[in-house]
């Protein structure tokens, strides 16, 4: 009994703690109270939940103002809900109101009443139609002071294509913020009118340049920079079209639809930016150009296709930005150095959008890497959102507007051209005149003149045309040399394994061959000992001749790859492509070492079969990982440790989809401190001159950049690491 009265008293008070978690309010300022602490997430469905007396205790907390991507267990087509418990401290001196961002439907409760509905929401996912009310306050039925019970019945509607990109607000869950009604939805319908309005004047400027730019080439075809600057102000007026249409419109499917569309004309427009630079800068396009094309192409996939895989949209599109205006940069100096009059207008132009867009960038990041409310806050560095906006604004057509200004002055600098080279010819034409005249008292002085320079002029073409030829030998033996190059580093990267193979077989071989003899020697000859030295060498010849024959495939597969130009994906049966390369890691390592012992165990799976892969890099990914768990047991083999058996496992499943790969041992264990870093290139912890710290990088490369795989690791200090390589059904092809 005296054991049982404490024990109630802490239940008792943890109940009590549990029930009186709830976000207080004194009062509602201008800029609203957002609503982002004490919130409890669940998953499932029961009306029960929407009471204010429900225990939620047991529930888990979240943020849902987070961004979807940053919430993977709710980013899901199942029905859920949330709950907070505010409570109100002072009397509301105005009509309490709420705006609310979100990116699915729902129904919202106020102590068990259920006030507003968001969208169609539906129990049957296919029936749920996302609907985003913009944050326009709605009336809240808040009229007293205490505590309040908010809940929200959630679900995400399928198939929608959710991007990070141009979006005024973020793909929150369930974004809502207590506001003053009347001063709230005054403020908002501000913001979002100059918000259009820039972006209404933006269509309308490109528009106009448009109809100026494609009109000047229709009457001046040779000049194509026109017509590129025709393509480059279509897109963008096009793109704010969409991203006006998308950020305005309450359908978060057609929204979504209307910005990804958005991104793919903007790179349309990025790419005809860079031409246009490139043709009134006089330089020929390079291979910075097409890498720009290429890795354009590839953002706007990863962009559009991979929300909420990868999480680095936004730094997809710095980097975009960053090598676009080094490309700018670097033609501006080149027209400078060639004194093109005019390009002063450009770089002027230039830094002014880059100095908008670093602004924006940093108004940003600053402010939660983007808008939180469409004008309930002033940002946290002091910017307002309208400050922000007419920076945008002004980064966006500053560089249309530059272009338009050079265009111009490249049109007048021609037309002083043209009038000059009017001017020369009128000259010309009357000292030819005079000259004609002349020409019957001095014809036979200037024939010999004439021959002269003939010859000379003939003599200067010859030595032309001669060093013309030599520096045409030079480039194209210059570009075999590069092509041998190329060749020759790819067959060496290739042929290093199996040769390592050779080389280490090969002194196995020869201590075997000491061994033999030394056998020989001894009066009393074991038969039997000789007869199984004999059988490993015999292996270890075939071992030899097996990786001898494997490097001449690969200097074969290497040429006809160098002749074909890239290597193919090819069906390869993932059991045997572990079980290979797991015993060649094991007899590798016993091969330089022969005192190494480690029990090899596989598990494999008969149902993954084969897949559609490049089997080399795949091979030499997983070899890595299996040298580096036999060195991580060789390691603890050394402690000597009472009981300890060095334990090497690798298997194969087939699971939801995917096929795993998975390669354990008994050894150390990664740190905590270090498990972060172990796939950063040239990161290693062997002693110096024992590894390149490149292992583990090249491996993750080619699992996640090279197949479309991930690679995880679990990992216990003390009891060993677990390396878990998976592979999507749907990126292979399986049989």
């Amino acid at each position: 009994m005296r054991l049982l009265l404490p024990v109630l008293l802490i239940l008792c008070f943890s109940a009590l703690a549990q029930k009186s978690e709830f976000f207080t309010i004194d009062s509602i300022p201008k800029q609203g109270v957002l609503l982002d602490k004490g919130w409890k997430y669940q998953e499932g469905d029961n009306i029960e939940w929407a009471k204010p007396d429900f225990n939620d205790s047991n529930w888990a907390s979240i943020d849902p103002t987070k961004e979807l991507s940053l919430l993977p267990e709710v980013f899901n087509h199942q029905v859920k809900w949330l709950r907070i418990q505010f409570e109100i401290r002072d009397t509301l001196p105005e009509i309490a109101g709420i705006a609310v961002n979100q990116a699915g439907a729902s129904e919202v409760y106020l102590n068990g009443r259920l006030i507003r509905r968001f969208g169609n929401f539906d129990l049957n996912p296919d029936k749920v139609i996302a609907y985003d009310p913009l944050e326009y306050a709605v009336h809240f039925p808040l009229d007293t002071v205490g505590r309040y019970t908010l809940a929200v019945r959630y679900a995400l509607q399928p198939g929608i294509r959710y991007t990070e990109i141009f979006t005024l607000t973020k793909n929150r869950l369930f974004n809502a913020t207590l506001v003053n009604l009347s001063a709230a939805t005054e403020e908002q319908r501000s913001f979002r009118m100059f918000y259009i309005s820039t972006d209404i004047f933006k269509i309308g400027l490109f528009f106009i340049l448009l109809i100026l730019h494609f009109a000047h080439y229709l009457f001046h075809r040779q000049n194509k920079t026109h017509f590129y600057l025709a393509i480059y102000l279509l897109a963008n007026l096009l793109v704010y079209a969409f991203k006006l249409t998308g950020q305005n419109i309450t359908s978060v499917e057609y929204r979504y639809f209307a910005l990804n569309l958005s991104i793919a004309l903007y790179t349309v427009g990025l790419i005809s930016t860079v031409v246009v630079f490139y043709r009134l800068a006089k330089v020929p396009l390079d291979l910075y150009f097409y890498l720009l094309v290429v890795y354009s192409v590839v953002q706007v996939l990863v962009t559009s296709l991979t929300y909420g895989e990868i999480p680095w949209h936004i730094l997809l599109t710095l980097i975009s930005s960053i090598v676009s205006s080094a490309i700018f940069i670097r033609l501006i100096r080149t027209g400078l150095k060639k004194k093109i009059k005019g390009f002063w207008t450009l770089a002027t132009t230039i830094m002014i959008a880059l100095l908008c867009l670093l602004l924006v960038t940093t108004a940003m990041i600053s402010w939660n890497f983007g808008f939180a409310t469409l004008g309930y806050k002033v940002m946290n560095n002091g910017m307002s959102p309208y400050f922000i906006e007419a920076i945008f604004a002004l980064g966006g057509i500053s560089i249309p507007i530059g272009l338009s200004l050079f265009m111009g002055v490249e049109g007048r600098e021609t037309n002083r051209a043209l009038s000059r080279q009017l001017s020369e010819n009128e000259i010309l034409k009357n000292k030819a005149i005079e000259q004609e005249q002349e020409k019957q008292q001095i014809l036979e002085s200037q024939k010999e003149m004439l021959e002269i320079q003939v010859v000379e002029r003939t003599a200067q073409l010859n030595q032309s045309l001669e060093n013309l030829k030599a520096t045409q030998s030079q480039l194209i033996q210059a570009e075999k040399m590069a092509s041998l190059g190329e060749l020759t580093a790819g067959i060496a990267h290739e042929i290093q394994n199996p040769l390592n193979f050779v080389n280490n077989f090969s002194e196995l071989s020869m201590e075997l061959i000491n061994d033999i003899k030394t056998e020989l020697k001894n009066p009393e000859t074991d038969k039997g000992y000789i007869n199984e030295l004999f059988e490993d060498l015999n292996t270890n010849q075939e071992k030899i001749h097996h990786h001898g024959k494997r490097a001449s495939n690969i200097v074969k597969g290497m040429l006809q790859h160098s002749r074909k130009g890239t290597e193919q994906k090819e069906l390869t049966d993932i059991n045997a492509l572990c079980d290979e390369y797991f015993r060649l890691a094991y007899h590798g390592l016993r091969a330089r070492d022969k005192s190494f012992n480690s029990d090899m165990k596989t598990d494999f799976d008969l149902s993954v079969g084969s897949l559609k892969i490049h089997s080399q890099d795949i091979g030499r990914a997983i070899l890595n990982i299996i040298t580096n768990a036999f060195h991580a047991v060789m390691e603890k083999k050394r402690e000597n440790l009472p009981g300890y058996q060095p334990i090497v496992l690798v298997k194969t499943k087939k699971e939801n989809n995917q096929v795993l790969i998975s390669i354990s041992d008994n050894g150390f264990g990664i740190p905590n401190h270090i498990r972060e870093k172990i796939f950063q290139p040239f990161f290693t912890t062997k002693p110096t001159g024992e590894g390149t710290g490149l292992g583990l990088s090249l491996a993750y490369d080619i699992i996640t950049k090279g197949h479309g795989g991930t690679i995880e690791v679990n990992s216990t200090e003390g009891i060993g690491t677990e390396f878990i390589i998976t592979f999507p059904i749907q990126s292979v092809t399986l049989t």
